[in-house]
């Protein structure tokens, strides 16, 4: 029997950061690039965190790359952690409040607000549910 711990040191694991935009009652969802890892699916915007970066700075930083919107980051909500096969991704989400800026979409193919019922309807990368659940 292979202890999980074992299997996650033979995998990479990526430390990414997740924002839960909320504005007027909605909160922003992006749709990933169909070619892209996890394509197709839906998520919380955010990235990877780089060497010498604190998660909330790399999340400041990724939404103004991603998205092109400066933003402040809030509380943290959750954090998961999801083996995706090939590597696995301990993300962290955090309440994110925008400041300023235009959406614009480098990232993402789509993105949507939605009310929290609305979320069901759509298919979230496994490693976002989490955060949903800390959103209730």
């Amino acid at each position: 029997m292979v202890e999980a711990s074992s299997v996650c040191a033979e995998k990479s694991v990526i430390l990414v950061v997740a924002g839960v935009i909320e504005k007027d009652g909605k909160y922003l969802l992006a749709q990933r690039f169909d070619h892209a890892s996890q394509g197709g699916l839906w998520e919380f915007p955010g990235g990877k965190v780089e060497t010498d970066e604190t998660p909330e700075q790399a999340l400041e930083r990724e939404l103004l790359e991603e998205l092109a919107i400066v933003t402040e980051t809030g509380s943290w909500l959750a954090d998961s952690v999801f083996d995706y096969g090939d590597k696995v991704i301990r993300l962290k989400g955090y309440l994110t409040q925008w400041r300023s800026g235009a959406l614009e979409l480098h990232s993402h193919q789509n993105a949507v607000w939605v009310d929290y019922a609305e979320i069901a309807n759509y298919q979230l990368c496994p490693a976002d549910y989490p955060i949903v659940e800390a959103l209730i």
